[in-house]
């Protein structure tokens, strides 16, 4: 797994996990600015280095590595913990859409460091009753994937644990924080990449 270093060399220790287009430019692009904000950021490839760019390439990639995916990210976070550049035991992570559904998947009594976690447009209704990982989740108006239905049991489930909060981002869609997708929001994008910094800092 490659670790990008803050410009201080050491930070706290933040997952950046990709979508289901592998681990591309873009993921890196993120990456790399979540680093200037002083974070040491872990960027494990869930696809073993396949990076495509249509949809049904990536259905491909997902049914491939589905059954790995959690037990890749536990290793991957371990990893990051032992990282000499790491300054505090307490991880986070940001997974957007497949990548983030994972790490909803990964959070247990298993990775008690995981402590806050941001999803872009993922739903699911994780094991927020443990209490040790707060979660924020991004979620697009107008989502084929994850629509309003799935985005209200996400925050009725994590308001019920008071585990973390969902902000839905008016007129945007599925991927709007990805610069190399069409459905691309820079003012959201912007927006989300700000709320996520905040979070990050507060709950680590």
């Amino acid at each position: 797994m490659e670790v990008l270093l803050p410009p201080a060399g050491r930070g706290r220790g933040v997952l950046v996990v990709h979508p289901w287009w592998g681990l591309n430019q873009t993921i890196r692009d993120y990456g790399a600015a979540v680093a200037q904000q002083g974070f040491a950021v872990g960027l494990p490839d869930l696809f073993e280095g396949a990076v495509v760019t249509e949809p049904a390439a990536a259905e491909a990639l997902v049914g491939a590595h589905w059954q790995q995916a959690v037990g890749k990210l536990g290793v991957a976070l371990a990893e990051l913990g032992a990282h000499p550049a790491v300054t505090s035991p307490s991880l986070g992570a940001i997974g957007f859409s497949f990548g983030g559904f994972q790490l909803l998947r990964l959070i247990g009594p298993e990775t008690p460091a995981l402590r806050a976690l941001v999803v872009y447009y993922a739903a699911h209704v994780g094991n927020f009753k443990t209490g040790h990982t707060k979660v924020l989740a991004h979620f697009a108006e107008s989502d084929a994937f994850d629509g309003p239905e799935e985005q209200r049991d996400m925050a009725e489930a994590l308001a019920a644990a008071k585990a973390g909060v969902v902000i839905t981002h008016s007129g945007t869609k599925h991927w709007f924080a990805e610069a190399d997708r069409p459905e691309y929001d820079r003012t959201a994008a912007d927006l989300a990449f700000g709320e996520t910094v905040a979070f990050l800092n507060a709950h680590l």
